[in-house]
């Protein structure tokens, strides 16, 4: 971690960037009856979920036990992906993002991913907000 300001860069994809979206999910409420498992691989790197239930948003380090879906890449694509740089949905179609589950409960949660930022996914073939 490199200090900048009064602020801290923490690499991306790693415990420290994990353990620092939890830290800013815990602010995070959502309305009670919203319920989703977003699991994110990184192959060769980090593996972390993303958990909406009970009006809470929790950022969980290793896999979920059962994603309602998922997506799985390289770290340059996750970079370009995270920066805005890549829309996910070419990403789908040039085979660099992988997903699995239902991507139906992206589309129809995607005013809370929307919502919360750099949190969660982008729903699919929607490019993300480059506000978070």
């Amino acid at each position: 971690m490199a200090p900048l300001g009064c602020a801290t860069v923490v690499e991306p994809f790693t415990e420290a960037w994990i353990e620092a979206m939890a830290a800013v999910a815990r602010d995070r409420t959502v309305p009670d009856d919203v319920s989703l498992v977003v699991e994110y691989r990184i192959e060769g790197g980090a593996t972390w979920h993303l958990v909406v239930a009970d009006g809470t948003v929790r950022v969980v380090a290793g896999p979920a036990n059962d994603p309602d879906a998922g997506f799985r890449t390289d770290r340059t694509t996750a970079a370009a992906l995270a920066d805005g740089s890549r829309d996910p949905l070419r990403a789908v179609i040039d085979g660099d993002l992988a997903m699995s589950g239902d991507p139906r409960v992206l589309v129809a949660a995607r005013g809370i991913l929307d919502d919360l930022g750099g949190l969660g996914p982008p729903a699919p073939g929607v490019r993300g907000s480059d506000d978070g």
